[in-house]
């Protein structure tokens, strides 16, 4: 959406500058036929005509975000029709070298930055396609299927087809299943992204991917109108403030694969639905708290079945996860836009 909106006011007010005539502003080049001076312009076009030709689109360290020089070609080609135009004044000259070089800039920020390597903290693929243990691709947090508690149903995960249709590369979730990750400290990181991909099967208020110790840690959930939240229990100036958003637009649509992900830090929570940034909150300031009970992670119900089992939590409902889920990451650091595209890009 901002894409669209960038590349519609760049159209605008170059067709403006392009076409609309000027008053004379007393130095004579703002008057249509006389001669304007384009140099800056004419240097603006040869970087970003160089930019076109000398860097790739990809995924990898280095690439450009995919579909980034769409973008930047609209207001390069538009610059060059004001060149071209012998009665453009200066004012529509200079106006377009601001425009060129903003694009410029926004073309040169969607590089993609190497992630570091030691900020992933987990990452399950589900790649086992049998048997009950879950690796973690670090080492560190292997995980082990367990029944769901009984009074949600106590159901069983079930190996299923990923979002590229191969067998036994995915797990279902539904009646309490989860999987179930022996606490560490490492899994409460005070800033944090979480990306994973997702299939809902049906919309349910409190549909938990992920949790750590629910409100009381951090969890990632869908919500009753099946928008992707996120809610943490901060730390900040001495209070403990609970941040609950959600991703605001679109509502995601039930038997569909996305991939989602959510960054939380430097007082920003940001959602991303497949590559794209459609939500920012910048009113959650802190980091997240330490956890005080420290239950297990678990992916696919609120708490661990044995917690929910023993009563030992009175605050219910015990929420869980009805559908699929793959390929689950999480880092302790806040990813930029263009890295966690071009994970997007990587995965689907």
């Amino acid at each position: 959406m901002r894409h669209i909106k960038f590349i519609f006011r760049t159209l605008l007010v170059l067709s403006i500058f392009t076409f609309s005539c000027s008053s004379d502003d007393g130095n004579g080049n703002d008057i249509p036929g006389k001669d304007a001076d384009k140099t800056a312009l004419e240097a603006s076009i040869e970087t970003a005509d160089d930019l076109i030709e000398n860097t790739n689109e990809g995924t990898s360290e280095g690439d450009y975000q995919v579909g980034s020089k769409a973008e930047l070609e609209v207001t390069l080609n538009l610059a060059k029709t004001v060149y071209e135009n012998p009665s453009a004044t200066q004012s529509q000259v200079d106006n377009t070298v601001t425009q060129l070089d903003d694009a410029i800039e926004v073309y040169k920020s969607k590089i993609i930055k190497p992630i570091n390597p030691e900020a992933l903290v987990a990452h399950w693929m589900f790649d086992e396609g049998q048997g009950d243990i879950i690796n973690d691709e670090t080492g560190n947090h292997h995980g082990q299927m367990k029944q769901g508690a009984v009074e949600n149903g106590a159901g069983k995960v079930e190996w299923v087809a990923d979002r590229h249709g191969e067998a036994n590369k995915a797990l279902k979730f539904a009646d309490g299943a989860n999987v179930e990750v022996p606490f560490s400290t490492s899994l409460n990181p005070q800033n944090i992204t979480i990306s994973m991909w997702l299939k809902a099967d049906e919309i349910f208020d409190g549909n938990y991917m992920i949790s750590l110790n629910r409100w009381n840690g951090y969890k990632f959930n869908l919500q009753s109108t099946n928008k992707l939240m996120f809610t943490a229990r901060a730390s900040h100036e001495g209070e403990n403030p609970i941040y609950d958003r959600d991703n605001d637009s679109p509502e995601l649509l039930v038997d569909e694969w996305y991939h989602a992900a959510v960054t939380f830090g430097d007082g920003n929570m940001i959602f991303y639905l497949n590559g794209t940034m459609v939500k920012e909150w910048n009113d959650t300031p802190g980091i997240i708290d330490n956890v005080e009970e420290q239950y297990n992670f678990i992916i696919g119900q609120s708490l661990p079945t044995s917690v929910i089992d023993a009563e030992e939590e009175e605050w219910g409902p015990f929420n869980y996860f009805k559908g699929s889920m793959d390929d689950i990451r999480i880092y302790n650091e806040i990813l930029s836009g263009t890295q966690i595209n071009s994970i997007y890009e990587m995965e689907k």
